[in-house]
């Protein structure tokens, strides 16, 4: 993410994996921006490191999945704003097993990983 920012850090970091990956979405924060705890594939708990957080002054926020009408005011808003997600891959619906073998790989994918049909 640094390099894509030329160094700066995401405004926004949305972290759906949990502890294995925390700390680099830490890092990939920019200065005052926000990290936003929406998983935890990898588990509930792990050693988290102050320091960065302090530093950054960053906003963490967790989440839960909200409700139907937020997930449709949110597919609104990412639509009008042009937001583009990351893709990593997307798989078919026979490659599903692939695709959780993927997201369970820890660390092999940038981006969003999708089951299309």
């Amino acid at each position: 993410m640094l390099a894509l920012t030329q160094g700066r850090g995401a405004d926004l970091v949305l972290e759906t994996v949990g502890p294995e990956t925390f700390g680099r979405s830490v890092n990939a924060v920019a200065y005052g921006g926000t990290l936003f705890v929406i998983g935890f594939v990898s588990g509930t708990r792990g050693d988290v490191d102050l320091l960065p957080i302090i530093v950054k002054a960053l906003n963490v926020r967790g989440n839960n999945t909200g409700s139907v009408a937020d997930l449709r005011d949110v597919t609104r808003a990412v639509a009008a704003s042009g937001i583009k997600p990351v893709i990593d891959r997307t798989f078919s619906l026979d490659e599903t097993a692939q695709a959780y073998t993927r997201l369970a790989g820890g660390g092999q994918h940038f981006g969003k990983i999708t089951i299309a049909h």
